[in-house]
């Protein structure tokens, strides 16, 4: 407790200095922002209201031809960003896909994504729900953490309701309801609700395989002012995931079931225009229950609460300084029992592991931009992380310091540059037992190093180019992405991922706009002696787009997208007879990521119309992706079947592609 002690006399300290570096006792309630210059590099916004230079307005990406307009997969239109058709999660920058912080108002989202057996298909978090969305690819200052690779900041709406509205709304593979409404003069509330159909879909076709995939969540926001300088704020998130695979088969059938559940409070109060604090108490917790074939498990049960503090403060009107410590509590019971194809060895290998634990961190940030003139920005700033459930002999902490500045040589070019040690520490609640692993060891690092320029000669028009390299030590445990090929899995000890990002727009007029993404990167990955291709290594990425209001209520948005094949590890599946004169499929993998899937290009298309009337609004989309139907490969996976006529085992390699031509109509209503 003495670290938490001293964590706490720290934030009073410079929250105390910095109530006496500001005596400002104005009313306004608008956050202050000393954004003369942006000094962050990496970043990129999706805005409800006017969108900055940077940003995206909700409303555009509304307009993307997206699978199920998830505001996760907005953010896969960003130069650096590596995602799949099938999946909502995605990396940046050569990382892995759980190095990215999720939060929402502040909070941060353990695990939010449903399909969990299917990457992650679907996120937790509805567009229609969002105010603002910030996606920082890398050098992010300290008040972001703990993750080593980007961040994902979600808010929410946060305007005036005056009265009671609904909106419903459905598309490919679910429906939603969003209800909101006044309370008293003081507030608000707002509760959503979404359940997935997949299951029903599949239920009317006829498929050689059997599933049965289901999902739903909640959220619910209530927000009240009992003063002027004061905002209280009550969420919750829950979300629910179900799927059965063959479950007439006992060797190769699924079932699962997970559940997750956040409950967060946040006080704020504004000291003034250009100060203000915040209090957060929060809980939770998680389940999953997965077993599959015969004999394997995977339980894992989780809860977690604590609460955190952080102040903001603008002084000499030069500074933004910003502090913050949290505490948190965290329990953990793990009974994993399961069958792995491992490296260098013929048979599969029982991983197993059964135990409890719990323990608790203790997070601090310190964080200070300063103007130091109107062309040259600088931020500086550190996190320390206490974990007091690392093994024994590991050190419990690490500090990561970070800074970044911003030069505005010319009034229409800045250039920006960045270094910071990021640390990931191996949370209580996601310890890799699929790696054999029962103790949390030392934190993941990385170290970011970023140089970047922005050219914008007027408001419609900008160019933007950003260099990284990044080095990785301490890596541990892999995400496992459940499919149909049985995998092999070496967990790496370090890397590296270096590469360079251009992104342009152009809005022509106010009805035409195009932009160009394009990324190159290097990503590799070491264990022991050998070093390969990390799986997020995407040598080439290109991204072309335009949009165009076609009409009043009418508009049309087209994108073609293209990248190079990802890594892939070669498959070779022999037939072998057995002493018994049986015969089986012998799997064997070839070098590690030694070769790659072919190229990915798909044409995609959404037209989207917005009819208002005096009470309600009607909005629908027809959009088609891959339009022109390109056979883009997912992986290559095992396969067995028998020849009906003379029974005989056959051992294939087949081809398991991505999203073919898609057409989905989507409409909503709001009253």
């Amino acid at each position: 407790m003495r670290q938490f002690a001293y964590a706490i006399f720290l934030h009073l300290l410079f929250f105390g200095l910095a109530s006496c570096l500001d005596v400002s006792a104005q009313d306004e309630t608008e956050p202050v922002q000393l954004d003369e210059i942006v000094v962050t590099p990496g970043r990129f916004a999706i805005d409800d209201g006017t969108p900055s230079r940077l940003s995206l307005s909700k409303q555009r990406i509304e307009q993307f031809p997206l699978v199920d307009n998830d505001v996760m997969r907005a953010a896969h239109i960003f130069p650096g960003v590596v995602a799949s058709d099938y999946s909502a999660r995605f990396s940046v920058r050569g990382s892995e896909k759980d190095d990215i912080l999720v939060r929402l108002d502040g909070m941060e989202l353990f695990n939010p994504y449903h399909l969990q057996d299917f990457g992650g298909a679907v996120s937790l978090v509805g567009l229609d729900l969002i105010q603002r969305v910030e996606l920082l690819m890398g050098g992010f200052p300290a008040a972001y953490g703990d993750k080593m690779a980007g961040v994902f900041d979600i808010t929410t709406k946060e305007e005036d309701i005056e009265k009671v509205a609904a909106n419903f709304g459905l598309d490919l593979i679910n429906t939603t309801a969003l209800v909101e409404g006044p309370l008293s003069e003081k507030g608000s509330w707002r509760l959503s609700a979404r359940r997935g159909y997949v299951d029903l879909i599949l239920a009317l076709m006829d498929l050689d395989e059997d599933y049965k995939p289901q999902y739903a969540d909640v959220y619910g926001k209530l927000t009240y002012e009992p003063t002027q300088s004061d905002t209280l704020t009550l969420n919750g998130l829950y979300g629910w995931d179900k799927n059965r695979i063959r479950q007439g088969d006992a060797d190769n059938n699924l079932d699962s079931q997970y559940d997750n559940l956040t409950v967060w409070t946040r006080w704020r109060h504004r000291f003034g225009r250009e100060k203000w604090s915040d209090v957060f108490v929060f809980g939770g917790n998680g389940t999953q229950d997965r077993r599959t074939g015969a004999a394997d498990f995977d339980v894992r049960s989780f809860e977690f609460f604590g609460a955190k503090t952080e102040f903001t403060a603008g002084f000499l009107d030069r500074h933004l300084f910003r502090s913050g410590v949290e505490w948190r509590w965290l329990t953990a019971e793990y009974d994993y029992d399961v069958g792995e194809r491992q490296p260098g060895i013929e048979q599969y290998k029982r991983i197993l592991a059964d135990f409890e634990g719990n323990g608790s961190e203790i997070k601090v940030f310190l964080q200070d931009e300063w103007q130091l003139h109107p062309k040259f920005a600088l931020n500086v700033g550190g996190r320390y992380v206490f974990q007091d459930y690392r093994a024994t002999g590991v050190q419990s902490y690490e500090i990561g310091p970070r800074v970044a500045l911003a030069v505005r040589p010319t009034e229409k070019l800045v250039l920006r540059g960045a270094w910071g040690i990021y640390h990931q520490p191996i949370s209580m609640m996601n310890i890799p037992v699929e790696d054999d692993v029962q103790t949390v060891e030392r934190a993941e690092q990385a170290i970011h190093y970023i140089l970047a320029g922005e050219y914008q000669p007027n408001a419609t028009f900008l160019f933007r180019v950003e260099a990284y390299y990044k080095t990785l030590d301490n890596l541990s445990g892999r995400l496992r992405e459940f499919g149909r090929q049985t995998q092999i899995f070496l967990p790496p000890e370090s890397g590296t991922t270096q590469g360079v990002d251009v992104f342009v727009t152009h809005a022509v007029s106010d009805r035409l706009t195009w932009g160009v993404g394009y990324a190159y990167a290097v990503a590799e990955e070491s264990t022991g002696d050998e070093t390969f291709f990390r799986q997020s290594d995407r040598r080439h990425s290109l991204a072309v787009s335009s949009s165009h209001q076609l009409s009043r209520g009418w508009h049309l948005y087209l994108t073609w997208r293209f990248h190079s094949g990802e890594p892939r590890t070669p498959l070779a599946h022999v037939l072998v007879s057995q002493p018994s004169g049986a015969t089986a499929c012998d799997r064997q993998f070839g070098d590690t990521h030694s070769e790659r899937l072919p190229a990915y290009h798909s044409l995609d298309f959404r037209f989207t119309k917005r009819s208002p009337y005096s009470r309600w609004e009607l909005t629908w989309y027809f959009q088609i992706l891959n339009l022109y139907n390109r056979s883009n490969l997912d992986q290559y996976a095992f396969s067995e079947t028998r020849d009906e006529e003379t029974g005989m085992l056959l051992c294939e390699i087949d081809e398991e592609p991505l999203l073919p031509i898609l057409p989905t109509l989507g409409v909503s209503v709001a009253f």
